[in-house]
């Protein structure tokens, strides 16, 4: 992944769909298919010259076992998944598709914990929520992120927070709020 200060616009409803694909994002979160509309949504989303991405706990109807990651690169033409689930995000990795590891930074336990996972598997970046709580341990997120690029998400809801995540160059920020996704920073 090459993201720099990238808004991923995250798609909760499919009405939101196009304007997703008209920001300068080059990947799009589909947040909220099932395996009915999803390789509409992504040959959509391909249409655009855009990334289709999923979350793959938020697919209704897909089980994350081996088949059912392999149809999604093959059968629904994924370029990458969101998740929180390790061994689905290897499987993922093993078959092609680009993984953003997604968790939840709570306390100090799952900073560790998170620290350990990501010594032992190589995802393409992570994705830290909720925001605010990326922002109080970026230091040590970068430490622990190493090479990966850092992307947060949960709970931005305001342009004034884009700004200070950018300013600590975390790559991209997830939001499903809609008129934050034509954000621009003073570059």
């Amino acid at each position: 992944m090459q993201l720099k200060k990238t808004v991923i616009p995250s798609v909760r409803e499919p009405k939101f769909l196009t304007s997703a694909c008209k920001t300068t994002s080059p990947i799009v979160l589909l947040s909220n298919s099932n395996i009915g509309n999803l390789k509409s949504q992504v040959q959509y989303v391909h249409k655009n010259n855009k990334q289709a991405f999923a979350h793959l706990e938020l697919i209704d109807g897909f089980s994350p076992d081996v088949k059912g990651i392999k149809l999604l690169k093959n059968m629904y033409s994924l370029d990458g998944v969101f998740t929180t689930n390790i061994q689905a995000g290897s499987i993922a990795k093993n078959v092609g598709l680009t993984v953003v590891y997604r968790f939840f930074l709570i306390d100090s336990r799952s900073l560790k914990r998170t620290a350990n996972i990501l010594t032992k598997n190589n995802f393409d970046a992570i994705e830290i929520l909720p925001a605010y709580s990326a922002l109080q341990e970026f230091e040590h997120l970068k430490q622990i992120g190493g090479e990966q690029e850092l992307i947060v998400g949960g709970f931005v809801k305001d342009s004034k927070l884009m700004e200070k995540i950018f300013e600590v160059e975390i790559s991209g920020i997830t939001t499903s709020t809609t008129d934050l996704w034509q954000f621009r920073e003073e570059r």
